[in-house]
């Protein structure tokens, strides 16, 4: 079972190398040379500086404010902490996003905060994003079609991404309609070895308090999901605005379309943070729905990349010294212990 493991890993970190250097040796260089795109980075507008480092610090707060959203009595601070340091880890490590759940568990529990209402907060934050992201493509779409006709491949790509979303919203609404279907997934937990017993009574009442979570917060959880993905659009579209790419190149409602289908390709994770594919994927899908010189498309690419995917991994080194500095003994409000 280790070796098993232990083999799996090998064979994910290789394929990951692999798709990592053909992004950067091989696919990126198709569409600009590195030369053209570094002489591109060197005639940014520089009148969009102060806009772009507003909206990507917005970025990096975002995820936080969700999560507070999510998890009451979790201070901002905390909460940006745990975000930085868990980025930083999915950017780096091989299955890092299964990873950065189990290091949020631990340090919400640092906190002292109830498992019951970290598990909630996970289970809430995680399906509102995917909502969000599997509706964004359908919303480009309608956006897009109110500027030029749609070619069959870019309505076939939304109508999957529409009934992905519908898929996830009805499990969602079996999941907390009623106990039936927590109790039914709770006996099937049973019969796996290692498992223990009891799984019933304890997904009934995680889909009970995640009923009473959502009634409560989700004008919270709505508009910090919405905001984050909007922020990253934005983010997006300063970086091409700055690198001289206009409107008539590349319209808002192209880019939001590029950026909606350009992030459903990282739903596999082939490598840390979608390196390689997120820019790649990102990259053509400009490259499709607009006539912008493909080097200023690289350019914002990467420049959209560097903070949303490299920025966070010094931060995370920092924040986890500022974690390890703190004393973190008492939540910051007594309701996270219900």
């Amino acid at each position: 079972m280790v070796r098993r493991l232990a083999d799996s890993r090998v064979v994910r970190t290789t394929v990951g190398v692999a798709v990592v250097v053909a992004a950067f040796a091989w696919a990126l260089p198709s569409f600009a040379s590195y030369g053209d795109v570094w002489r591109t980075l060197q005639e940014t507008d520089r009148r969009f500086a102060l806009p772009l480092l507003l909206v990507a610090a917005a970025n990096l707060v975002a995820p936080a404010l969700l999560q507070r959203a999510a998890l009451p009595g979790l201070g901002l601070r905390n909460a940006v902490l745990v975000d930085w340091m868990t980025s930083a880890v999915t950017n780096t490590v091989p299955g890092g996003s299964a990873v950065a759940v189990g290091m949020t568990w631990s340090m919400y529990r640092r906190l002292r905060l109830a498992n019951a209402a970290i598990a909630r907060a996970i289970v809430v934050t995680g399906v509102w994003d995917q909502i969000v992201k599997l509706s964004a493509p359908l919303a480009a779409v309608v956006w897009l079609a109110t500027e030029r006709p749609l070619g069959p491949g870019l309505v076939q790509a939304a109508a999957a991404g529409a009934v992905l979303f519908a898929v996830v919203v009805g499990l969602c609404v079996m999941l907390v309609a009623g106990p039936g279907a927590a109790r039914a997934l709770g006996a099937l937990a049973d019969r796996l070895p290692f498992t223990g017993s009891g799984w019933g009574d304890r997904l009934e009442q995680l889909r009970a308090d995640t009923v009473a979570l959502v009634r409560s917060r989700w004008r919270g959880l709505t508009l910090w999901t919405i905001g984050g993905h909007l922020n990253l659009f934005l983010l997006l579209l300063l970086c091409l605005r700055a690198l001289r790419v206009d409107d008539t190149a590349l319209t808002a409602a192209a880019v939001f379309a590029a950026l909606a289908f350009g992030r459903l390709v990282t739903a596999l994770p082939l490598t840390p943070g979608g390196l390689g594919v997120m820019e790649v994927g990102l990259t053509s899908a400009l490259a499709a729905v607009g006539t912008a010189d493909e080097a200023a498309v690289v350019a914002a690419v990467l420049l959209f990349r560097f903070v949303t995917f490299a920025l966070p991994i010094p931060l995370g080194a920092v924040a986890a010294v500022a974690w390890a500095t703190d004393e973190q003994d008492e939540p910051t409000n007594t309701a996270a212990l219900a």
